[in-house]
């Protein structure tokens, strides 16, 4: 009696089971009103209510089921229609798959049916105006995904906004959209602005916001920044996709490096002289900055209507020409070198003088420093050069001839 009471027991809770795995797996749309020549969606199932007939005052249904595919066509499926009390009973099977649609009252214009699948996990269902030839075919979501940043050249400690865009551009709506913001090493995240993003996204041409946040830059260096995953579902179909963002680029400047810098002034005595006198030009170099510069060189150019007479011991001369030379200039450090010209011609000059040095990073190109303008007048005995040697040569020609003449008399009258 014992074991008898187990099994009914037993065969009680497996009964139980049945009953519920059906209805988990079935779903029931109940008095759903479709208007003659209309229909109702489930995925890609269609059912239409496609005539209303009387006969005899007798009213009769016909209901047709069609499967639709992603080329825009579809096809008539098979089905088994029965009545039972009057009433007319829609059936389509295909393996696990079952639709089921029960009449239940039935006017000149619309009907109101029970529809019940099976075998079918509903993702999408919708009432359809005009029938089968305006149902559209559901298939699968294809996210794009746009990750966005708000500038793209920043400084250290500086913060980035960051904004992920998403569209569906597929034949399907997605359904349980999770997105994954990819975070970057070398930033910091710093607060969410917008992160309830939509989870389902309809077929559409427009980019849906999806999520802001904001980072900031710890490390320098250029960045593409991680994409963003999005992860979702079809609407009907039971697979699941994953689609990456775009890789937006940062550049993070580096903390700036401290470098020398070397300032350049150069003066003279004086903006007259006449041809012949001496100009004497004082270089002024000064450290600005708490950094050694090396390799210091510089160059006075002097033009070729001058000549360079003497200058300060550190001056080397090198092909003739004038160059200082130091292997480093400490920090905060000033020094001047002298030296003077001599000038050679008449006119207007100016002296140029070149600087090139390492900051301790890089090799500055040349800093040409030019000084005021100088005048050269003519010299005391100038004038005398502007005649020709014979309009001085004559006149003492004839005074040497008169003198010997003199003396030649002289001496013969003492004879």
């Amino acid at each position: 009696m014992k074991t008898n009471r187990i099994v009914g027991y037993n065969l009680f809770l497996f009964f139980i089971l049945v009953l519920l795995t059906g209805s988990v797996s079935a779903d029931n749309i109940y008095d759903e009103k479709i208007q003659e020549g209309d229909g109702y969606q489930i995925n890609n199932y269609f059912i239409e209510v496609s005539d209303i007939t009387s006969l005899e005052g007798s009213l009769s249904l016909d209901i047709n089921i069609y499967l639709l595919k992603s080329d825009g066509s579809y096809d008539t499926l098979t089905v088994s229609k029965t009545i039972t009390d009057g009433k007319k009973r829609v059936k389509y099977l295909s393996g696990s798959v079952e639709i089921l649609v029960n009449e239940k009252n039935l006017s000149s214009q619309y009907a109101i049916v029970d529809i019940t699948t099976t075998g079918i996990t509903v993702e999408y269902e919708k009432a359809v105006t005009g029938g089968i030839s305006n149902a559209i075919y559901i298939g699968e979501p294809s996210l794009t995904l746009s990750k966005e940043v708000d500038k793209s050249s920043v400084n250290i400690g500086d913060t980035i906004r960051v904004t992920i865009k998403a569209r569906n551009s597929g034949s399907g709506t997605a359904q349980r959209i999770s997105i994954d913001p990819g975070f970057t090493p070398g930033f910091t995240f710093k607060s969410n602005i917008y992160s309830t993003y939509p989870t389902e996204l309809a077929v559409g041409d427009t980019y849906v916001q999806m999520y802001i946040y904001e980072i900031e830059a710890a490390k320098g260096g250029t960045f593409t920044l991680n994409p963003a995953i999005a992860t979702y579902s079809s609407s009907v179909f039971g697979d699941e996709y994953t689609t990456p963002s775009t890789r937006p680029t940062v550049t993070v400047a580096e903390k700036a490096v401290e470098t020398s810098n070397l300032s350049l002034t150069i003066s003279q005595d004086k903006t007259k002289l006449k041809r012949g006198e001496k100009i004497t030009f004082t270089i002024n170099v000064e450290n600005l900055k708490d950094v050694p510069a090396y390799t210091i060189k510089i160059t006075p150019v002097i033009p070729n209507n001058l000549t360079y007479l003497s200058g300060s011991e550190d001056i080397d001369i090198i092909n003739e020409k004038p160059i200082i030379q130091e292997s480093v200039f400490g920090a905060r450090y000033e020094d001047e070198y002298k030296f003077t010209l001599r000038a050679d011609e008449v006119g207007a000059n100016t002296l140029t003088v070149k600087l090139t040095y390492n900051n301790g990073v890089e090799d500055i190109i040349p800093i040409e420093v030019t000084s005021d303008m100088f005048y050269v007048e003519k010299g005391k005995y100038d004038s005398l050069a502007e005649y020709p040697i014979y309009v001085y040569i004559t006149p003492v020609i004839i005074i040497i001839a008169i003198a010997g003449w003199l003396h030649w008399r002289r001496s013969q009258f003492r004879m």
